[in-house]
């Protein structure tokens, strides 16, 4: 749920239960004011009524004041009036509807509780010869309740606009709040992607939390762009230079190579040159790996540098790995090892990418089985077809990779003592990691049967199936 829909529920409660306090206070104080208005009116009319009776009884004119109550029932909505001697015997009774003749009256009871709509109120009256009496008053409660129910109905209107005034005013308030925070959160979250595009937000003068939290993130941002730029600027002037000093390796480490190989046409034909043999085979096989290493390096800047492949086209990988076995075929057996190729019989796994860096790819991998598996040893390319994926493997007869080092031998520059395995592979398989990655596939090592290393990478096939 959002900031600002969250902050304006917030408000939205606290709202709804200050408004819904106040109309139940404002009713309540309305309710009380009239019911104690009524019983004021109805005692002010109680001292009035029992005047009168008073002067009447005292004059002996009870004709009379039957008329006056009379009258005064009609004129004051008065519900019912009664006269009462000392011996609580009725002397004189009138009622405005002659459904209250035979009411039961209840004197004492607060307006707010009356059972019938009358509210009664009586006080004693001297009456002259008969004695003291009662004067008995009712008084009708409905318009009363009335006037308070239409008062409540206004309050409920004015309560539920006023509610609906705290809503939209806290909705405003969360959605302002709310707005004030979220904003930052697709600028957080695309920072850590282009922080070199970065562009600082415009700060206010509120001084509150949010300012600051966007003062702070400009100077986040600031500082990761600066930051940022600088290592960008670092990191090409890196590959610039190494870029040259490869390149520039090239040319001596071809000379150094032609030498060699003069050197061993001269010495095929002396006597004197059978015990540096050796020796020139070392320096050729030196040269080799230098060379390899050069051309990594070569390629892993090409393709740091350019995303994406620079071509695609329909490779068969079986042809691919039937390629690569007859190319190694005679350095396996000049290292008296043994090449066994494990291709199913007119199999094709036609995959689409770049057929020169595949190609280097599987170089790789079959030139470290090569270089890693001893003499009278076998090196094996397999391919396997299944799932609309396409495996090419290379298993070696050396004493494998422990599992430690899985992981990381993909890394470029990797160096770890291995011993008895690995010495400076990092270069070759951080190449062939980027190229597979680069078509879309995985690669990985794991053991092979009946020992050594068997590395092997995946390739989605052209259309999902195999040719």
């Amino acid at each position: 749920m959002r900031l600002s829909v969250r902050l304006a529920l917030v408000f939205s409660c606290f709202g709804l239960a200050i408004a819904a306090g106040l109309l139940t206070y404002h009713v309540r104080v309305i309710r009380q004011e009239a019911y104690s208005r009524a019983e004021r009116m109805a005692d002010d009319t109680l001292v009035a009524v029992r005047a009168l009776v008073s002067a009447q009884a005292r004059a002996g004119r009870y004709h009379q004041l039957d008329e006056d109550l009379t009258a005064m029932i009609r004129q004051a909505g008065i519900a019912a009036v009664e006269v009462r001697d000392r011996r609580d015997r009725s002397l004189l009774r009138r009622v405005d509807d002659s459904r209250w003749l035979s009411r039961q009256p209840h004197p004492g009871v607060p307006i707010r509780l009356v059972p019938d709509g009358i509210y009664d109120v009586q006080a004693s009256v001297p009456l002259g010869g008969r004695g003291p009496g009662t004067v008995l008053l009712g008084f009708h409660t409905s318009e009363l309740e009335s006037r308070l129910a239409a008062i409540a109905a206004r309050a409920v209107q004015w309560g539920v606009t006023s509610l609906l005034g705290v809503v939209l005013t806290a909705w405003l308030m969360g959605a302002w709040f709310g707005w004030r925070i979220e904003r930052l959160v697709p600028r957080f979250e695309s920072l850590p992607k282009d922080p070199e595009r970065f562009r600082p937000l415009r700060a206010d003068d509120a001084g509150d939390e949010a300012a600051r939290l966007v003062a702070a993130f400009n100077h986040l941002g600031g500082a990761l762009k600066e930051e940022t730029r600088r290592r960008r600027e670092l990191e090409l002037e890196k590959r610039e230079l190494s870029a040259m000093l490869v390149h520039d390796l090239k040319t001596p480490l071809t000379v150094v190579r032609s030498g060699v190989t003069l050197l061993q046409e001269q010495l095929a034909d002396s006597k004197a040159g059978a015990g540096c043999r050796r020796t020139i085979e070392l320096l050729d096989m030196s040269t080799e790996r230098l060379r390899r290493m050069v051309d990594d390096v070569l390629q892993l800047a090409r393709m740091e540098e350019v995303e994406g492949l620079r071509e695609q086209q329909p490779v068969d990988l079986a042809a691919l790995a039937a390629a690569a076995g007859k190319d190694f075929g005679l350095i396996v057996a000049d290292r008296k090892q043994k090449l066994v190729m494990d291709i199913p019989a007119g199999a094709r796994a036609v995959v689409l990418g770049d057929a020169a860096l595949l190609r280097r790819v599987l170089d790789n991998l079959v030139h470290n089985a090569v270089e890693h598996t001893p003499a009278h040893g076998s090196v094996c390319i397999g391919l396997r077809v299944r799932d609309g994926q396409g495996r090419v493997e290379v298993s070696d007869g050396g004493p494998g990779i422990p599992p430690e080092a899985r992981p990381e031998i993909f890394k470029k520059f990797f160096q770890r003592d291995m011993k008895r395995h690995l010495g400076n592979v990092g270069l070759g398989l951080a190449l062939c990691l980027k190229a597979v990655q680069r078509h879309g596939g995985t690669i990985g090592v794991e053991d092979a049967s009946p020992h050594g290393a068997r590395f092997y990478f995946s390739l989605p096939l052209a259309g999902g199936k195999a040719g």
